[in-house]
């Protein structure tokens, strides 16, 4: 075992270590996690910059060789995941003063079965991995404050989906397994029904751990990341989810190539919707913890449209188009990750401050926060709103430019599909832009009311702004990193590959991201410097070209004096506009309430009754039918089968004992 090797599972044990230690200081064990993380980092770094390795190795239960390592693949979500945990664990330090040690506990031993699963050369171990990161997260979750049956019924949500996430991660690998004959994680050669079998367990499995179209709305990810401690809430969102994308890559990443022309259009489609929906249901709403985890959503589902993009350019032959685009995919994946940690640390925070975690009650009472606290959450909500120069501009420039190109591929109803998926991904970037304007406006920007109680949260603000600087590095160095993440590219495709980096005219060399000719090109070091060169003259006329007397008048408030109690501007009232333009799918409605003037529900003038508007959301709508459902054939199955009749009983064994007999004779 070489130095990185042993760094490696240094690491990984580190973490249950910290669980260990947990038990004893709870600060005790963050710092344990804290000092895992970066021996990860370290360690992945090692093998993005030299190459393959491997750690600690033993002979597995069924006679087969187990090993910790790093491959291109694995090496760069060990990266991802190490940089969040670094913040999220010295975060942590300050934010946990629980009295019980539960939190640190599920918190060390979630980001140690990630680690396992992330490392892993063995997909059994993946899945022992993977239903302990399951299994502790639900823990955390169980670790929020608030109302206790709220809290469990987040947590139980959560298990439901996670568990049947794991059922049908079971069968990807069985598949795997069965073609390949072995558990090992080596890429298979036979193309065949089980291959697509493989496909769509794998995306449906992962595809549920990510929280995308249709299994997020008004369900696990989005109650699960906002009901949790918001030190939870970060690595939920960023490095669970990221923890499914992994699995995902893993898995195509074995699969033969190239794929059927399907699979693409598939994760396309659904990845499309995600980010339309997930951009959707930010901007309408009003939590400061909820908002980021409909924000995933979105994010996750750039990924699956731009790996979606590759996959189908590997399958019509477009190599160029293929590489550009599995960049765009691993680059969102790290530019989301970052950003989204800040934004949760940026929750909790705001919640130290104020108490409160709704954008409505907020109105800028953290605005006196810590310095690196503001800048890191104002970095990270331009990011996720893909503002230049920070690193989700250049993400999501890299996937919109894939999706352009989506003319070249040979069948016209593909074509058709990448046509409706670019509209999609172009609505949700506005609207992913009134979340953050929401988010940020409504709690660093606003200007606090004069009578509104306000305490800093110390101790907090230094993780954000350490990522936030983060978000801005990898915007303006995104060149350099994605050449530094090639053999991530090479990993997953099997074959070297060449960065799409170059220069333009007076642009040096290596200083530009090319999409593929005749298609765009993107220098992220420019940027910045065009954007100070353009601050620079409009600073110099502000001191040199005289000053305008600034005329100041009140706000108009519909005839009311200004200033009175209900006439503030609200979180609610932005968004009100969306609510009502996208009721069909938000299922808005409203509801009337009497004010004491007249009958509500005669003609009666409308100072008479308030409007309120609700929102049910029809994928809730859809859920709560699909329980309804379950629960009557469960009630059926019960009364017909379950009856407590002995003859039943034995007939019900019969028939199945002869479906067991019909099917071995038939496969024999």
């Amino acid at each position: 075992m070489d130095l990185l090797g042993a760094l490696l599972s240094a690491a990984v044990l580190g973490f249950f270590a910290g669980a260990v230690l947990s038990l004893l200081r709870r600060d005790l064990g963050y710092a344990t996690s804290l000092v895992a993380s970066v021996l990860l980092l370290v360690s992945a770094v090692g093998a993005l910059a030299w190459g393959s390795f491997t750690g600690l190795a033993w002979g597995g239960p069924l006679g087969e060789p187990e090993s910790l390592g790093l491959d291109g693949l694995s090496a760069f979500f060990a990266l991802a995941t190490s940089i969040v945990w670094i913040a999220t664990s010295a975060y942590s330090l300050a934010y946990d003063d629980r009295s019980s040690p539960s939190l640190a506990f599920c918190y060390a031993l979630t980001l140690g079965s990630i680690a396992l699963l992330v490392t892993s050369s063995d997909l059994l171990v993946f899945l022992i991995g993977w239903e302990t990161m399951t299994l502790a997260s639900y823990g955390m979750i169980l670790q929020a404050r608030g109302r206790s049956d709220r809290v469990f019924s987040a947590a139980f949500v959560f298990l439901a989906f996670g568990e049947a996430s794991t059922l049908l991660v079971v069968v990807a690998v069985a598949g795997l397994r069965v073609m390949s004959g072995s558990f090992a994680e080596v890429p298979v050669a036979v193309a065949g029904a089980t291959a697509s079998v493989v496909f769509l367990a794998g995306l449906i499995g992962f595809g549920l751990k990510m929280g995308v179209a249709p299994f997020h709305m008004s369900e696990w990810l989005p109650i699960a990341h906002s009901s949790a401690p918001s030190n939870a809430s970060a690595v939920l969102s960023s490095t669970l989810t990221l923890a499914g994308a992994y699995g995902l890559f893993r898995v195509l990443s074995l699969l033969p190539s190239p794929p059927p022309l399907w699979w693409g259009a598939v994760m396309l489609g659904i990845g499309a919707i995600s980010v339309l929906l997930g951009a959707l249901f930010a901007a309408v709403s009003e939590h400061t913890k909820g908002l980021p985890a409909y924000s995933t959503i979105e994010n996750n589902g750039l990924i699956l449209v731009a790996l979606g993009i590759a996959l189908i350019a590997r399958a019509d032959g477009l190599t160029d188009l293929y590489v550009f685009a599995l960049f765009a995919a691993f680059y969102q994946a790290l530019a989301h990750a970052i950003a989204k940690t800040a934004l949760f640390l940026s929750a909790g925070y705001i919640e130290h401050s104020t108490h409160t975690f709704d954008l409505n009650s907020t109105q800028g009472r953290a605005k006196d926060a810590d310095r690196a606290a503001r800048l890191g959450t104002i970095a990270a909500t331009l990011s996720l709103a893909a503002a230049p120069p920070l690193a989700g501009f250049v993400s999501e420039w890299m996937v919109l430019e894939a999706l352009f190109q989506s003319y070249r591929f040979s069948p016209e109803w593909v074509q058709f599909v990448g046509l409706l998926s670019g509209a999609a991904v172009a609505l949700a970037a506005g609207l992913i832009l009134v979340a953050m304007v929401k988010f940020l406006g409504f709690s660093f920007l606003w200007k606090p009311k004069p009578s509104a109680t306000r305490t800093r949260a110390r101790g907090l603000a230094g993780p954000i702004g350490a990522v936030g600087a983060v978000v801005l590095g990898i915007g303006v160095g995104a060149p350099w990193l994605i050449r530094f993440i090639a053999p991530t590219v090479a990993s997953f495709a099997q074959g070297p590959v060449v960065a799409p980096v170059g220069g333009l005219l007076s642009v040096p060399d290596g200083w530009s991201i090319l999409s593929g000719s005749p298609f765009g090109i993107l220098s992220p070091p420019v940027v910045p410097l065009g954007i100070a060169a353009g601050a620079a003259v409009a600073f110099g006329y502000y001191l040199f070209g005289g000053r305008s007397p600034t005329r100041r008048v009140d706000p108009w408030m519909a005839g009311s004096p200004p200033g009175r109690d209900g006439e503030t501007y609200t979180s609610f009232g932005y968004s009100t506009g969306i609510r009502i333009m996208m009721r069909s799918v938000l299922e808005t409605r409203e509801v009337r309430t009497g004010t004491g003037v007249g009958d509500p529900d005669a003609a009666t003038p409308p100072f008479a009754y308030n409007v309120d508007l609700e929102v049910l959301d029809v994928f809730k709508i859809f859920y709560d039918g699909l329980v309804r459902t379950g629960d009557a054939v469960s009630s059926a199955l019960k009364s017909g089968v379950m009856s407590g009749r002995l003859g039943r009983y034995l007939a019900y064994i019969l028939v199945v004992t002869l479906a067991v007999v019909i099917y071995v004779a038939a496969a024999a």
